[in-house]
């Protein structure tokens, strides 16, 4: 019998390992006091960030449940291994009882023969025996006889030590395995026990994690409703003045652009050649060229979008979360959409007297004009790499 496998009492566990440091994350106060977009832009952040931890904690707390089981199942194995071989020492050593018996009498019943025999004459008696035959034959007869009942009384004997010898051995064996079975089974009931306390401690960081989802969903519902509550309150973000493009710069200002510098920018992409169209949207309009050129960029993936492709649309204009493909408007050129769309925006948010005017600024115009918060910061980013 080969000794048991001992894997998992050797096997090191870490099962907390991967939620060191995971429940840190604290829903942080907003980036930007007195910003309501700000603070929902980071709120989100802050979900998404909790609802990542979140899912790693699901995914850890699975990992120790299925390592708990498996040193359950194990535990078990050995359990059954110790009974079978318990049972299997019990027979052997009745075996070997029963031999030894068996030993015993055939021994007294070999010196019982032998004592008869020498009283008998022995070996002279035998030969009496034999050479007392009427003839030839029987004699040999008797010979083979004599010799038989020799021959099988130590052939007995023989064998029956040679059984209880192997019968010793088995039983010696089985001893032997018993013994690492059970030390295999403390080993395992040790892992079992720690494998537990840290189930136990990664499901207190998963119950953990989740409530600091909800404490992030809480953040950012409060964020929302002061977002909701400073559009109501007709909140203006003023400009501020800068060489760099930020959220805040005026895009009612002339960008510095020209339409060749814009045409050499956009070359070799779908929105090639567009230069003149983005000028002049600017000077008719006054809405900077460098924003709405990073504007139509973001939106339409550089004018390889299916809006853009087959609606002529760069700016997902009316393209709403729900349909954004079927409520999408569709425009003759490329060219009609840039007019349209800088005149819609000139009129709706970047004039004092639009109904979404929050500031003529990337950030004001955040407030009303996309769904998601951080869309001024991609707009800025983007318009700041336009040479």
């Amino acid at each position: 019998m080969q000794p048991t496998s001992l894997w998992l009492a050797r096997r090191r566990v870490a099962l907390a390992s991967p939620l060191v440091g995971m429940l840190t994350f604290i829903a942080q106060p907003a980036a930007a006091a007195g910003d309501p977009n700000a603070d929902v832009n980071s709120a989100n952040q802050n979900l998404h960030n909790a609802q990542a931890q979140a899912q790693g904690a699901d995914a850890a707390l699975r990992n120790a449940q299925a390592q708990l089981a498996a040193a359950t199942a194990q535990l078990a194995d050995l359990g059954q291994r110790i009974t079978g071989l318990d049972a299997a020492i019990a027979g052997d050593t009745a075996s070997l009882n029963t031999l030894r018996l068996q030993l015993d009498a055939d021994r007294a019943h070999l010196a019982t023969y032998l004592r008869q025999a020498y009283e008998n004459g022995g070996s002279e008696a035998d030969l009496v025996y034999i050479i007392s035959a009427g003839d030839i034959a029987t004699a040999i007869q008797r010979k083979v006889q004599v010799d038989h009942v020799a021959t099988a009384a130590q052939q007995l004997v023989d064998r029956i030590n040679d059984d209880t010898k192997r019968a010793a051995a088995t039983l010696a064996q089985d001893d032997a395995a018993r013994q690492q079975l059970t030390v295999a089974e403390q080993q395992a009931q040790t892992t079992r026990a720690l494998i537990a306390v840290q189930e136990e401690q990664v499901q207190m960081a998963d119950v953990a994690a989740h409530d600091a989802v909800q404490q992030a969903q809480t953040q950012l519902s409060a964020a929302e409703a002061a977002l909701a509550a400073a559009r109501a309150a007709g909140t203006v973000y003023l400009p501020v003045a800068g060489a760099v493009f930020t959220e805040d710069t005026d895009l009612t200002q002339p960008s510095g652009e020209t339409a060749a510098r814009i045409n050499s920018f956009l070359q070799g992409t779908a929105l090639a050649g567009l230069g003149d169209s983005f000028m002049h949207a600017e000077q008719q309009f006054h809405v900077s060229a460098r924003y709405f050129v990073a504007h139509a960029i973001l939106e339409s993936d550089w004018g390889t979008s299916a809006i853009a492709q087959d609606k002529h649309n760069l700016f997902g204009f009316n393209a709403d979360d729900a349909n954004p493909y079927g409520d999408a408007t569709s425009f003759p050129s490329f060219d009609a959409c840039i007019q349209a769309v800088a005149r819609f925006v000139a009129t709706n948010y970047l004039s004092s007297s639009g109904p979404f005017y929050h500031g003529p600024t990337l950030r004001g115009m955040n407030v009303d004009y996309a769904s998601d918060p951080g869309w001024a910061a991609k707009i800025a980013s983007i318009a700041r790499t336009i040479p």
